[in-house]
């Protein structure tokens, strides 16, 4: 919780307001740690902004990058398939409440929105900062395979409400989807440091649903 209240204040300091910016950190908070989530929990936001700072060098807006990675999925609901729209718009809501320039919210707006299935050719002027955006949350696929088979698990909670004669299929559906594709990050950065672990990763998944 330190760390990100840390970076929360960090990409919030331009504001004045302390008791705002306060109270829309304790909102981020209270939704990252409600109980219906397992895997994508403050601990999760503070792993990919680790990755972040890791590739900051890459990064042509920090700013807007950081802000994103506090909303995104700060709306999870996983009886629902608008959670990203819903994130953008809260994303959109607070910045707006902080006064930051509309051009960082824009992009913080369309990060947020952004999901493993972008279109890659419809990436436009800060196509950089989204790809390695999504390689941050994706990063855990390529991660050794007790961490990876953890993250599994935690997903299968997050979704618990459905059978297993739903949810498997709808699991496996999405991995093969992944498992398909030529490059399964979309920096070569990343495809090159975990791509071949999260192919195996992905295809032992989808072995055990099977």
């Amino acid at each position: 919780m330190a760390y990100i209240q840390e970076k929360w204040n960090q990409l919030t300091g331009f504001s004045k307001n302390e008791t705002l910016r306060q109270e829309l950190f304790q909102q981020l908070a209270s939704r990252h740690t409600s109980p219906n989530r397992f895997y994508h929990t403050l601990q999760q936001v503070a792993n990919v902004f680790l990755l972040c700072e890791a590739n900051m060098a890459k990064i042509e807006n920090p700013m807007a990058v950081g802000l994103a990675i506090l909303y995104h999925r700060v709306v999870y609901d996983t009886f629902k398939d608008d959670n990203a729209q819903a994130s953008a718009q809260l994303a959109e809501v607070h910045l707006q409440l902080l006064k930051i320039k509309s051009t960082i919210t824009q992009k913080v707006t369309a990060l947020v929105s952004t999901g493993i299935d972008s279109n890659n050719g419809g990436l436009t002027d800060y196509e950089n900062d989204v790809k390695y955006f999504v390689d941050f949350d994706l990063a855990i696929l390529g991660a050794p395979w007790n961490e990876y088979e953890k993250y599994s698990l935690l997903i299968r909670k997050e979704f618990r409400q459905y059978p297993d004669d739903l949810y498997k299929p709808g699991r496996k559906n999405a991995l093969q989807k992944l498992h398909d594709k030529t490059n399964i990050y979309l920096t070569s950065h990343f495809q090159q440091q975990y791509g071949a672990q999260a192919r195996q990763n992905i295809f032992r998944e989808i072995q055990l649903l099977s």
